[in-house]
């Protein structure tokens, strides 16, 4: 959305401007298999922006993400799929790990939902933005001088409800095919096998 097109009660801000950044630890060596907290990491987040059900696990807390916390993920390989993609923390029961970054809201003038699913849906700046060659990885610069046109709460709420319902929706039509998909498969096996007959002898 261009200065043409932003309607006179949004305001234009720097994500570093409304976000604390922060960097992630070295914790790959301390991960245990059924530790009490879970370790965000470069493959806890899915590419529709979605923390995953199944993460590794340490046995410490160094409060580096709290609930409502944003998580990004700042390294990716040369196609930078996954670059800048970002997720929100649910409980306080999470450790960031290196190489993804954390944003903190500085004020209440942001709602959490509305600021992923912008950041997600303009994934391709964070993608120009990647630095290297066979690894791409973001700058604490780049993420904090990304733009966001930003519209009054009530109305970043609105657009996250809306948005997110859609999401749910998607999600929700994705299991159904995965359902089928498997329905399918089995019924190919047993048709194919004779073990299910479909005319009377």
């Amino acid at each position: 959305m261009d200065a043409l097109t932003t309607p006179s009660n949004w305001q234009r801000v720097r994500l570093g401007d409304i976000c604390e950044f922060g960097n992630g630890g070295a914790y790959e060596t301390l991960i245990v298999e059924n530790g009490d907290f879970k370790l965000i990491s470069l493959n806890s987040i899915d590419i529709d922006g979605n923390l995953k059900n199944t993460m590794k696990r340490v046995n410490f807390y160094d409060n580096s993400l709290k609930q409502d916390d944003i998580v990004m993920v700042l390294s990716d390989v040369a196609y930078g799929d996954f670059l800048g993609l970002c997720a929100v923390i649910p409980s306080n029961d999470y450790v960031l790990n290196q190489r993804m970054g954390r944003l903190r809201k500085r004020n209440d003038c942001i709602n959490i939902l509305f600021l992923r699913l912008y950041i997600n849906a303009n994934q391709k700046y964070f993608k120009m933005q990647g630095q290297g060659s066979s690894q791409l990885n973001l700058s604490k610069k780049a993420i904090e001088d990304f733009e966001i046109p930003l519209p009054p709460l009530n109305e970043q709420i609105a657009i996250a409800n809306i948005l997110s319902d859609l999401d749910s929706e998607i999600i929700s039509l994705k299991n159904k095919k995965r359902q089928f998909e498997n329905i399918k498969k089995a019924l190919n096996h047993d048709l194919m096998s004779a073990k299910i007959r479909v005319l009377k002898k």
